[in-house]
């Protein structure tokens, strides 16, 4: 009997093996598709991702656009400018004259595309031209600890804990900064008659040396207001206690 078993057991194997005649990708066998693993990865992002000579290029910089065909050049500028409105509307920043002995900083437009096609762009500032002691003066915000996360981990398995995650958009947008930051206008996006003037940055922005501890402020004391204090082991865990508990 079990010889019989262990002769089908292998019938079945080879069966497997060889994928059927109209299956969509026939670079994937049964086999691998059962197993799984890195290669099994490998092959699916292969699939995923088109490698023809009609894939969309992604400009490295925003000058490149300008050799892109007539529609893709439209469709990364309108990228472009659906992130100025964006930062328009969160009044990130607004024109002004640059002050006397004040130096703008520059940005570069940072340029994506996702897997559905669509353009995606993100306006950088150029953090290493900001001056010490003019533009910023701290710059320290904690970081993941991970022996933190494997400990919450831990304790949500053995508790039997209900665990979500969220993410913040445009997160570093959401904290006002404490320094008079000046920023030259956008690649391609100058205002009609105000080329002479500067963005004044009044919210953080993606690539400032601030950003990142203004908005892990910003975080604090909304989790504060939550009702959240923060572990005395770890300040970047933030522990709610119901108080019927």
């Amino acid at each position: 009997m079990s010889t019989a078993l262990d002769s089908n057991t292998q019938e079945d194997d080879q069966h497997d093996i060889t994928p059927p005649d109209d299956t969509e990708h026939p670079e994937i066998s049964r086999q691998e598709a059962h197993e799984g693993g890195n290669m099994l990865i490998a092959k699916l992002l292969a699939l995923a991702v088109p490698t023809s000579d009609s894939q969309q290029t992604i400009p490295t910089h925003y000058k490149d656009i300008a050799h892109l065909p007539v529609q893709q050049q439209l469709q990364w500028r309108a990228a472009c400018q659906e992130e100025l409105e964006a930062l328009q509307k969160r009044q990130v920043y607004e024109l002004v004259d640059l002050p006397p002995n004040r130096k703008a900083i520059k940005n570069r437009w940072v340029l994506n595309q996702k897997m559905d096609g669509q353009k995606w762009a993100r306006l950088v500032a150029k953090g290493y031209s900001q001056v010490e002691g003019i533009d910023y003066s701290e710059i320290f915000s904690p970081v993941i600890c991970y022996e933190s996360i494997h400990l919450m981990f831990a304790l949500a398995a053995l508790e039997n804990w209900y665990i979500t995650s969220l993410d913040v958009k445009t997160a570093f947008l959401y904290r006002k900064l404490n320094k008079e930051i000046y920023m030259k206008q956008p690649e391609g996006f100058t205002t009609q008659g105000q080329g002479s003037k500067v963005m004044c940055l009044l919210h953080a922005l993606y690539g400032l040396k601030q950003a990142t501890l203004r908005w892990w402020r910003e975080l604090k004391a909304f989790m504060k207001t939550m009702g959240f204090h923060q572990a005395s082991s770890d300040a970047r865990v933030f522990i709610y206690k119901h108080p019927d508990r």
